[in-house]
């Protein structure tokens, strides 16, 4: 009787390692054709500039995992503190805020706030995307600092490259 009992709970246990398995992948399954869906759906600047903010965050976040960092996003809802994207990959950490635009431009002020960021969490890299454009002078002020700014034609390209 102890021994039926035994083989049964070895069973459940299998059962139950195979189902957590078969959730795990197919998770992994519908986030990967999310992923796809947004990089298809975002073929064109003007429909980049139409997304929502929280998928434009998405599209970035896409984009940084094909490139081969581990992406995580911000959990708080709401002011988020400069910080959209926290990024690790190999002994490398960065932060990214993600700017979705109609035609407005990135000013110095965001730059600047991510240059303090970037010392504030002691993070190795800092990025800007914006599906608009940046100004002449955060382009100077990024001059031999660990930030890169991917305005909206460098973005389509990323889009494009990994579609």
């Amino acid at each position: 009787m102890i021994q039926n009992t035994e083989s049964e709970a070895i069973v459940v246990g299998i059962l139950l390692f195979f189902a957590a398995l078969f959730f795990w992948k197919l998770t992994g399954l519908m986030r990967s054709y999310s992923a796809h869906k947004l990089l298809k759906k975002s073929r064109s600047i003007k429909r980049i500039k139409k997304l929502s903010w929280e998928s434009f965050e998405q599209l970035c976040k896409v984009l940084f995992e094909k490139q081969g960092w581990r992406v995580l996003g911000n959990e708080k809802k709401g002011a988020d503190g400069g910080v959209d994207l926290w990024m690790k990959r190999r002994m490398r950490s960065a932060i990214v805020q993600c700017k979705r635009y109609d035609d407005a431009m990135v000013t110095i002020k965001v730059i600047r706030e991510m240059y303090g960021l970037m010392h504030e969490y002691g993070v190795d890299e800092a990025y800007v995307v914006t599906s608009s454009r940046f100004t002449k002078e955060c382009y100077r002020f990024v001059k031999d600092k660990p930030i890169t700014l991917i305005d909206g034609d460098n973005l389509l390209s990323l889009v494009k490259k990994y579609r």
